[in-house]
């Protein structure tokens, strides 16, 4: 029992903090909203096209890598090794033969010369496997299925990659960031779906990069709507009339003429009066919202629920936040 008042008492203390929180970062002053013209569609320009890396450097052996070497017409050779941590295979008749840092066409032909320079054979044809390459890998992180770390063993594109690693998350946007191995600054690949486009948003990827696939923006839907949450700003681009749709439209008890859009401006929440009614009639033109905005849907029953302040606004967006988990 007193275990259960603790928690109790520790779960009123959070939601008075956070309610103080949210009060203070309250601002009256309304913010601009920016209308999207009717006679215009919104189109995407070509997706920004990550800095040509040219094709992935072949991959080269090390510390832990298996390599199945073999020799054509004997069996001598037909075993596994694996790279000690000095990058040495141990190899029957040679001994320890140096492979870290050598592709495989390189080891064959260090192993093929050092058996003819040793008297063993006078024309070896040696093939070098790697089995595993265990530091040859890309880091895969961000808004995918199953992030980690990948083995890069072939050519591979950022398409290939990403669907190795289960494809994308419903929160996933379409931007994509590479950032090579020795480099500061990532390249930033805009995903895209169409045919003509393919080649500029799937590069080549080398080994040693890690891939970030970000979030993309939410806008929350509250009030009088069938389906109140948070949606997913396809492109980063929502209108108001998109998000009611995405919200499943409004109840037949909702206020369209004194709707709300709250947004967080200069590290305050404003709000600003939208009337959704007349951008259904025409009158007015549909408003692009940002990431992370709120759109309120009162209802019509009773003056006071038209006209709720933005901080009980908040509170139920944090409730709608909260569910969705």
């Amino acid at each position: 029992m007193l275990s259960t008042y603790k928690s109790a008492f520790l779960i009123a203390t959070t939601l008075t903090l956070l309610h103080a929180g949210l009060s203070a970062q309250i601002a009256s002053a309304p913010f601009n909203v920016d209308p999207v013209p009717l006679s215009s569609k919104t189109t995407n320009g070509p997706p920004q096209e990550a800095a040509a890396p040219g094709r992935p450097q072949d991959l080269h052996i090390g510390i832990g890598d298996l390599l199945q070497v073999t020799m054509f017409g004997t069996q001598d050779f037909n075993a596994d090794f694996r790279v000690s941590s000095s990058g040495d295979i141990s190899l029957p008749p040679l001994g320890l033969v140096h492979v870290a840092g050598l592709s495989t066409s390189e080891a064959e032909r260090l192993i093929e010369r050092q058996l003819v320079e040793g008297g063993f054979y006078r024309e070896p044809r040696v093939s070098v496997f790697a089995k595993e390459y265990v530091t040859q890998g890309v880091s895969i992180l961000g808004e995918v299925k199953n992030p980690g770390v990948y083995p890069l063993l072939a050519d591979r594109h950022l398409l290939d990659l990403l669907s190795q690693a289960g494809g994308l998350t419903p929160n996933a946007s379409k931007t994509v960031s590479i950032t090579h191995a020795g480099q500061n600054t990532p390249s930033v690949v805009t995903l895209s779906p169409d045919p003509e486009l393919a080649a500029t948003s799937n590069p080549a990827v080398l080994t040693g990069d890690t891939i970030v696939v970000s979030t993309a923006g939410l806008v929350y839907v509250i009030g009088n709507v069938n389906k109140p949450g948070g949606y997913v700003m396809t492109d980063n681009q929502l209108t108001v009339l998109q998000a009611l749709a995405l919200a499943g439209g409004n109840s037949p008890m909702a206020a369209l003429d004194r709707a709300q859009i709250v947004r967080q401006v200069k590290g305050a929440r404003e709000a600003v009066p939208v009337s959704v009614k007349k951008i259904l009639d025409g009158r007015n033109q549909d408003i692009r919202l940002q990431a992370q905005d709120i759109l309120f849907i009162p209802g019509s029953t009773g003056k006071n629920a038209a006209t709720r302040s933005v901080e009980a606004i908040l509170q139920a967006a944090v409730g709608v936040a909260i569910y969705r988990r």
